[in-house]
């Protein structure tokens, strides 16, 4: 499934407020495995893979021209999206956040967002949140914590996936390191690059005490996992995105919205 598109839309900061979904734990991530080394007798007929762009066979050195290739990599196909995000505070006055999305796309106006945030303070009290948005290429509706249901008429006009674009601003925020190294691998029978790096920054003023990336990237470009680990004297944080059903993707209403807001 496919369609066409022309402009660029805004993408959501990881840090205000991001959307989340409860279940990615177990979510088929699929097997990432080192790829055999061809023999001498296989190399000189074996087709030489050549690497997607700002990737080479040692590292990772544009992340600009990966993030754009990853972007077109999704133009116009369908897919599922994972997203996961914890943030802990360390010391004595310790506390966490997490959340967890998975957003369906079917096209750019027509997708489901799912979304839990689970808080926990330093008293060990837990706060959860929920929200849930669903596109059926006409209407908007978004689904609150508190069960009501808000539904915008009219046309939905995206030009673009939005969806495609927060992941790529993620890997151009968090993917530029001073060290990394490629490897290929086999992910679910097919070839891929795996990138490992570490000595990144973030924009804060915080002293980072250990940063490392690991990227999964399939030859056209699209990054298919991506993960970060950060540690500061006072905060671990992580970071993980990865993609299912990639051309396989349908989106459904959901039930919450079937039970709450007739059709039309």
């Amino acid at each position: 499934m496919r369609w066409l598109s022309t402009a660029a839309v805004a993408v959501l900061l990881l840090t205000a407020g991001c959307n989340a979904f409860v279940g990615a734990d177990t979510a088929d991530q699929g097997t990432v495995t080192p790829a055999p080394v061809p023999t001498a007798a296989e190399s000189g007929t074996a087709t030489t893979l050549t690497p997607p762009p700002g990737v080479t066979t040692e590292r990772l050195e544009n992340v600009a021209l990966l993030s754009a290739a990853h972007r077109q990599a999704l133009n116009g196909t369908t897919y599922t999206l994972h997203e996961r995000y914890s943030e802990f505070t360390i010391g004595n006055d310790s506390s966490s956040v997490r959340r967890e999305e998975t957003v369906a796309v079917e096209s750019p106006t027509r997708y489901r967002d799912e979304m839990v945030r689970m808080t926990t303070d330093s008293n060990g009290a837990v706060e959860r949140y929920e929200q849930s948005t669903y596109a059926d290429g006409t209407n908007w509706y978004e689904r609150r914590d508190n069960g009501t249901v808000e539904r915008q008429r009219g046309e939905v006009r995206f030009s673009r996936d939005k969806y495609a674009y927060r992941t790529a601003f993620y890997l151009n925020r968090y993917a530029v390191v001073n060290r990394s190294a490629t490897a290929v691998v086999t992910r679910d029978g097919s070839r891929a690059y795996r990138i490992r790096g570490s000595g990144g920054e973030i924009p804060t003023t915080e002293r980072l005490e250990e940063f490392h990336i690991e990227l999964v990237v399939e030859p056209d470009g699209l990054v298919s996992r991506f993960d970060v680990r950060y540690r500061t004297a006072d905060r671990l944080v992580e970071y993980t995105f990865w993609y299912e059903d990639v051309g396989e993707t349908t989106v459904k209403r959901p039930a919450w919205l079937n039970e709450s807001t007739p059709a039309g």
